[in-house]
């Protein structure tokens, strides 16, 4: 089990703020070897990679440690010897986090960068440390705007994409998702709806 604590910092005093800490992290991070934890669940959806296609498009959304499940489709991609899946399509995430420092697995992720040019690509956002075209902070929505007309693209021709990460991000990435939808001359609820009956989106 990988666990980061996580810990909140005034951006106006810079200080940590203990009233906001992490509740699951910090009680896993405080607890010692041969503690007995009780946990329950998994809980929601459960995320599994389709093999059906070995060469699909698979889009990734993640903020924070939504980026977990991911990393197991591209270790499962890149990294296992599976003889009946033998990746040959692409694998895109995007992730979003605070800064440089926020981001989990980003050796292991830039390595497959270096390996597999062709079947990865790797965009962050980090929105203490980046602005997007506007000048605001940049967000994982303005990554995908960015690229919408590839992404857009791609699922008109069969990508499956996935979201996971915190509730809050949807509604900004829902909100871009549609803008550009309507600026393409789409009704995103229509498309939304066909690309949860294709079983294409997950989230």
């Amino acid at each position: 089990m990988c666990v980061r604590r996580a810990v909140y910092y005034d951006p106006d005093t810079a200080k940590e703020d203990p009233s906001k800490q992490g509740v699951c992290s910090n009680f896993l991070c405080n607890s010692k070897p041969g503690d007995k934890i009780k946990i329950t669940g998994p809980s929601g959806k459960i995320i599994l990679l389709p093999e059906d296609d070995p060469n699909a498009t698979h889009i990734m959304i993640a903020n924070g440690t939504g980026v977990v499940p991911f990393r197991g489709y591209l270790r499962r991609m890149f990294m296992e010897s599976v003889p009946k899946f033998k990746f040959g399509g692409l694998a895109w995430l995007f992730l979003g986090v605070a800064n440089t420092d926020s981001i989990l697995y980003d050796d292991e992720f830039t390595k497959y960068l270096k390996d597999y040019p062709d079947n990865f690509r790797y965009d962050k956002a980090l929105n203490r440390e980046q602005k997007n075209r506007s000048g605001g902070k940049m967000y994982v929505q303005d990554k995908i705007e960015e690229y919408s007309d590839e992404i857009f693209k791609l699922l008109d021709n069969g990508a499956h994409i996935y979201f996971c990460g915190l509730k809050g991000m949807m509604p900004g990435i829902q909100d871009t998702l549609k803008k550009v939808a309507e600026q393409r001359g789409e009704n995103w609820e229509e498309k939304l709806s066909q690309l949860k009956k294709n079983k294409t989106m997950e989230c």
